[in-house]
C-alpha cells in the first residue's frame, strides 16, 4: 500500500509503516510488541508537520522500528478506524496492545515528546502485564457497555429541543454558533431554515443566511479561487484552516439551497468544478490540501506558486452527497445544469464503485462503509432512480442492519480486525438512512434507524441536528406534489421544505398529504395557501 506523506521534505518513510491489517496485528502478537497506530489524514496540516519533525527525528525512527509495530491509517480512507481510536482530532498518534486495545494516546507530539512518549510506553508494556490486562478489560466492558446504550425511545419534544440547542449557540453578531473555533455546522444551518418555513418564524432563516454571508465573506472563503475553507480559528471568520474538503461543500451548498442564496453557492460550485471535479470521469477529489502562503497570496501572485496538492482519491459517500446538494441547488434554484452533473456522479458511481454484493465502495479497494451506502441510497432516491435505491435498500437490510434492535451499522463486518470486531450505530448515518427511507415511504424502517441512536443525541451536540431533522420529517405526514411546471415545483419546496415533487403531466400542482388529495393549485400563491394549511407534527 502506498503511504501519504508530507509534500515537503521528511524522512517519515524511513519508519517500516504497514497498513491497517490482521497481519499487521498478528506480527506484533508474535514479536510481543505494543503498536502504534498513526490516523494522519492528506488535508491535515499537523499530520505533515509530525512528518516534518516527530517522524523525520533520528532517535524516533529508531524507538518505532526496534520497539514497535507502525500502522498508518489515512481518516478519509478509514473512517471506521478513525471513529474507534481517534484520540482528538489529526494527527492521533495511539498506543495499542497487539490486539488492538487502547493503551493511551495523544494528538500532535513534536520531537522530544514522542521520544520520552515511545521510550516509556515501551518499557510500561514490557513491565505492567497484570495491569495491562486489568485496563483491557475495564476498556473492553465500557466499550460495550456504550454500544448497548445508544438506542432511546423517541420523545415527542427532541425536535424543539436540540433546535433550542442551536438557537442558544448562535452568534449574533458573527454568525455561526459558539466561540472559536468555529465550524459550519451544516446541518444545524438546515435545521434552521427548514424549521423557519415550518414554524412561520423568519429569524430562524435569517441566522442561517447571516452565518453563511459571514462565511462567504470573511477570511473562512478563497474569494480568487471560491470555495470555503474548512474551518475558522477565530469568532469572526477570520483566520482559517486552510484546507478544503469536498464533505464540507456538499453540506454547505444544500444549505445555500435552502437559504436561497444563489450567488454564493455559484461561485462555490466554480471552485467544484474547476479544481475537485475529474473531466473524464465526472467524479470529484475528496480535499485540497493547506497552504497559507499560496491562499494569502492575490490571482497573480498565486500563479508564481505550485498549487496546494488535490487528493484525487474519489470517495464514494462524499460524491454521493454533493449529488444530493447539486439535485437541491436545481429544485430550489432551478440549476439544471447541476442536476446533470449529480446525475452523471451517480452512473459513474455505481459503474466504477459497485462491489460483488451489490452495495457501494467506499473509495478503491475499501468497501463496506455504511456512509455510502446511505448516501447513496438518499441520492437515488432524490434522483428519482427507483431501481438503484431498492438495490442500496436491500443491501442495507442484508449487511448493515441489526435484526435484533433495529438501525444500521457503520461497517458490513468484512473487516474484523482489533476493535473492527464490535461494530457500531452512529447516529448522523443512521439519520441520512431514516431520511431517505421516510423519502421511500418507508416509515417503519425509518422509525427504528432512529430509534436504534435515540438515546445518543445528548453527547453529539450541535451535530445532532440532522438527527432532528430526521425525526421532525418522519412525525408529520408525507406531502407529495406532482406538476409539470418548473415554478410551481420550486414554490413547493421553498413553502414546504419537505415536499416530495414528481414530475407530472398537467402544469397545475395536485397535492396529496398522507391519503388524502387537496384541490389542485394552478398558481403559485394558491399553492402557498395549500401548503400552509399542511399541520404540525403528528408524533
Amino acid at each position: 500500500m502506498e503511504f501519504h506523506f508530507s509534500p515537503r521534505p521528511n524522512r517519515a518513510a524511513e519508519i517500516e509503516w504497514r497498513p491497517w491489517s490482521e497481519e499487521a496485528f498478528r506480527e506484533a502478537q508474535q514479536a510481543d510488541k505494543p503498536v502504534l497506530l498513526s490516523i494522519s489524514a492528506v488535508w491535515c496540516h499537523w499530520c505533515h508537520v509530525m512528518d516534518e519533525t516527530s517522524y523525520s527525528d533520528d532517535r524516533v525512527i529508531g524507538l518505532i522500528n526496534r520497539e514497535y509495530v507502525p500502522i498508518r491509517v489515512d481518516n478519509d480512507v478509514r473512517p471506521d478506524v478513525n471513529q474507534r481510536y481517534n484520540m482528538g482530532g489529526w494527527p492521533t498518534t495511539a498506543f495499542l496492545t497487539p490486539e488492538g486495545d487502547i493503551l493511551t494516546g495523544a494528538t500532535y507530539l513534536p520531537p522530544e515528546q514522542m521520544t520520552a512518549a515511545l521510550s516509556k510506553l515501551s518499557g510500561y508494556y514490557r513491565d505492567n502485564r497484570t495491569e495491562i490486562a486489568a485496563q483491557v478489560t475495564r476498556g473492553r466492558e465500557k466499550a460495550q457497555q456504550a454500544a448497548a446504550i445508544s438506542a432511546g425511545k423517541l420523545q415527542p419534544g427532541l425536535v424543539d429541543r436540540i433546535l433550542g440547542n442551536v438557537e442558544q449557540a448562535y452568534d449574533a453578531e458573527y454568525g455561526g454558533f459558539g466561540d472559536a473555533p468555529k465550524f459550519p455546522q451544516t446541518d444545524a444551518l438546515a435545521l434552521l431554515a427548514e424549521q423557519s418555513l415550518l414554524r412561520g418564524e423568519p429569524g430562524l432563516l435569517e441566522m442561517a443566511r447571516h452565518t453563511l454571508a459571514q462565511m462567504a465573506g470573511g477570511g473562512t472563503y478563497d474569494h480568487v479561487e471560491g470555495g470555503f475553507f474548512r474551518y475558522s480559528t477565530t469568532r469572526d471568520w477570520s483566520v482559517p484552516h486552510f484546507e478544503k474538503m469536498l464533505e464540507d461543500h456538499a453540506g454547505l451548498l444544500s444549505a445555500l439551497a435552502l437559504t436561497g442564496q444563489a450567488e454564493i453557492l455559484d461561485d462555490a460550485v466554480r471552485y467544484l468544478e474547476t479544481v475537485l471535479r475529474d473531466e473524464q470521469t465526472g467524479l470529484y477529489a475528496g480535499s485540497q490540501d493547506a497552504d497559507e502562503d499560496y491562499y494569502a497570496r492575490d490571482e497573480a501572485g498565486r500563479q508564481e506558486l505550485r498549487p496546494p496538492y488535490v487528493d484525487r482519491r474519489v470517495y464514494v459517500a462524499w460524491n454521493c452527497a454533493l449529488a444530493v446538494a447539486y439535485l437541491d441547488a436545481d429544485a430550489r434554484l432551478d440549476r439544471p445544469r447541476l442536476r446533470e452533473r449529480a446525475l452523471q456522479v451517480l452512473d459513474a458511481v455505481f459503474q466504477r464503485f459497485s462491489d460483488p454484493a451489490g452495495g457501494l465502495l467506499h473509495t478503491d479497494e475499501v468497501g463496506g462503509q455504511l456512509g455510502d451506502q446511505v448516501w447513496g441510497l438518499l441520492a437515488c432516491v432524490r434522483a428519482g432512480q427507483r431501481e438503484r435505491a431498492s438495490q442500496l435498500l436491500g443491501v442495507l437490510r442484508d449487511r448493515y442492519a441489526d435484526a435484533e434492535l433495529g438501525g444500521y451499522f457503520d461497517h458490513a463486518a468484512v473487516d474484523s480486525t482489533a476493535r473492527l470486531a464490535q461494530r457500531q450505530k452512529p447516529l448522523g448515518e443512521n439519520a441520512i438512512a431514516a431520511l431517505a427511507l421516510a423519502e421511500m415511504g418507508e416509515s417503519d424502517l425509518a422509525r427504528q434507524a432512529l430509534e436504534s441512536v435515540g438515546a445518543l443525541f445528548r453527547q453529539y451536540g450541535l451535530m445532532s441536528a440532522v438527527f432532528a431533522r430526521a425525526f421532525d420529517r418522519l412525525g408529520r405526514e408525507p406531502v407529495k406534489l406532482s406538476t409539470s411546471s418548473p415554478d410551481l415545483a420550486r414554490a413547493a419546496l421553498n413553502a414546504y421544505p419537505y415536499a416530495m415533487v414528481e414530475p407530472g403531466e398537467a402544469e397545475v400542482a395536485v397535492i396529496c398529504v398522507g391519503t388524502r388529495c387537496l384541490r389542485p393549485a394552478s398558481t403559485v400563491a394558491e399553492l402557498k395557501e395549500r401548503l400552509a394549511k399542511i399541520g404540525s407534527p403528528v408524533g
